[in-house]
């Protein structure tokens, strides 16, 4: 069994980060190398800093994630991929413990776990559950995954044929379905854990990125698996016109706040102090959504 690092960065003051991380990792004998794919503007100088196992690709500029993280894959060996973001770090036991789900079962392709705020604080936690919330699950589930912090199975990697490249948002949830798709699933384990500093950690910067994540997104992942998605999801494809979806803005954003709080509420009511943010947030990513429809209806 042995594993590829795949880290797409941009950030080489952040990566030595994520790389101390992996040095102490107690699945260290696996790692059989660690793959940064990173622009030349940004590539490290001095990578003698870095670890001997570590391999460099250099990319003409910072492409969309799904590009940089498929770039990886093709110089990697290893009989499973770990791809990890550069503005992560990984607790000791992170490789191990997910590698203990994923060995269990011939069936599961990849596995996640829990991504939460490296830094503390009302707004960092807040963050976790308006930006992030695919990473705060409580519970061992199979459920689409968020992708910074992911092992998977080379062949299902394979299989679908690595991430969507075309994608500027979105594409770790179109990489879940097609993965689903092909047969295989997709676990989340709330057993490991990786700290992220995302550096949101104010109202404003919250906003921007939830409005920002909309209009990257758009409705490409629902209208390609529209067969695939729950109901909710089918309506805003239903609507998803630039006349129509304005009108679905606010009760949809309502609808996934409640059905996020209810499952706060099961595990901490403290956590439902988020919710006002959590709305708001859901609000201006359908903003961002519908800015997205109206952009392409005057283009076309």
């Amino acid at each position: 069994m042995t594993v590829s690092v795949i880290i797409p960065s941009a950030r080489p003051d952040k990566v030595i980060d994520t790389l101390n991380g992996l040095s102490t990792q107690t699945f260290a004998s696996h790692i059989i190398e660690i793959i940064v794919v990173t622009p030349k503007s940004a590539r490290q100088d001095s990578e003698n800093a870095w670890f001997p196992k570590v391999k460099v690709a250099t990319v003409e500029e910072l492409y969309p994630p799904g590009r940089m993280r498929n770039i990886g894959a093709k110089l990697a060996t290893g009989d499973y991929f770990a791809f990890i973001d550069d503005d992560c770090i990984p607790e000791t036991r992170w490789l191990e413990k997910l590698f203990e789900e994923i060995s269990f079962s011939h069936k599961v392709g990849m596995i996640g776990c829990r991504v939460v705020s490296g830094n503390k604080g009302f707004w960092a936690e807040s963050a976790d559950y308006s930006l992030f919330a695919a990473y705060q699950y409580q519970k061992k589930q199979f459920v689409d995954l968020g992708s910074a912090a992911i092992v998977v199975k080379k062949q299902a990697f394979m299989d679908v044929q690595g991430f969507d490249e075309t994608l500027l948002a979105s594409e770790d949830w179109d990489f879940s379905l097609r993965l689903r798709q092909a047969g295989w699933r997709c676990l989340f384990t709330p057993e490991a854990e990786v700290l992220h500093f995302h550096g949101r950690e104010s109202f404003v910067s919250i906003a921007k990125n939830a409005y920002r994540s909309g209009f990257r997104s758009g409705l490409i992942v629902q209208k390609k698996h529209y067969a695939h998605i729950s109901w909710l999801a089918k309506i805003s494809v239903r609507m998803g016109t630039a006349w129509w979806y304005c009108s679905l803005v606010l009760p949809y954003a309502l609808a996934l706040t409640l059905m996020q709080g209810i499952e706060l509420a099961q595990t901490d009511l403290k956590k439902c102090l988020h919710l006002p943010m959590i709305f708001i947030c859901r609000l201006l990513y359908h903003c961002g959504v519908w800015r997205r429809l109206v952009e392409d209806l005057v283009l076309s």
